[in-house]
């Protein structure tokens, strides 16, 4: 969605000295992004998640396909969004994806977000979680965890070549006391 832009005028009367604001420690600030700004994990989990899972479907065209949506048990304890959109590359991994505050959504209202804040909302709940991407032929299955330094790492796990269409699903490990939190807030965030 586009977002306005609220920059400040800021006007100084002559030769001042000026130190710019900055974040001496980047765990805490992600830490705050992760457990402060949600009140409801699961739900924002359930909406942010689905939320991208329908823009990659509009970014390609293909709205009218539905997204897949795993509910966790007992079998499988994973909370899984699959999309059917362009996939993730290494570049938009890298430039976008675990950039807090990146987003290719900002050039149109069609799409939900815009932030760059929602495909880190797993973290919120869990300290790892898996994405596994399609991409031209190549699957990427990656791993996202919360590590000693509060800031959080991706490593490509695999690449094989596929013969799957383009997409990605967001898998995150529930715990059982969570399965029908995740039920629950799924429909609500879904049912629009």
């Amino acid at each position: 969605m586009k977002l306005a832009d609220n920059r400040s005028l800021y006007e100084t009367s002559g030769d001042m000295e000026e130190k710019f604001f900055s974040i001496k420690d980047q765990g805490m600030i992600f830490e705050i992004l992760r457990n402060k700004m949600y009140s409801n994990s699961i739900l924002a989990i359930c909406r942010e998640i689905s939320c991208n899972a329908r823009d990659a479907h509009r970014e390609v065209g293909k709205s009218d396909v539905p997204i897949h949506i795993y509910l966790p048990n007992n079998l499988e304890p994973y909370y899984k969004i699959k999309d059917f959109g362009p996939g993730i590359s290494p570049a938009r991994m890298t430039d976008v994806f675990i950039q807090y505050t990146a987003s290719t959504k900002r050039s149109d209202n069609v799409q939900t977000g815009g932030f760059g804040l929602g495909a880190k909302t797993p973290f919120s709940y869990s300290d790892s979680f898996s994405i596994v991407t399609n991409v031209d032929g190549i699957k990427y299955n990656y791993g996202a965890a919360i590590d000693e330094t509060r800031v959080g790492k991706l490593a490509l796990l695999s690449q094989s070549p596929t013969s799957d269409p383009n997409g990605t699903e967001i898998i995150i490990p529930v715990k059982p006391n969570d399965f029908k939190f995740f039920a629950e807030w799924t429909e609500s965030s879904t049912r629009h």
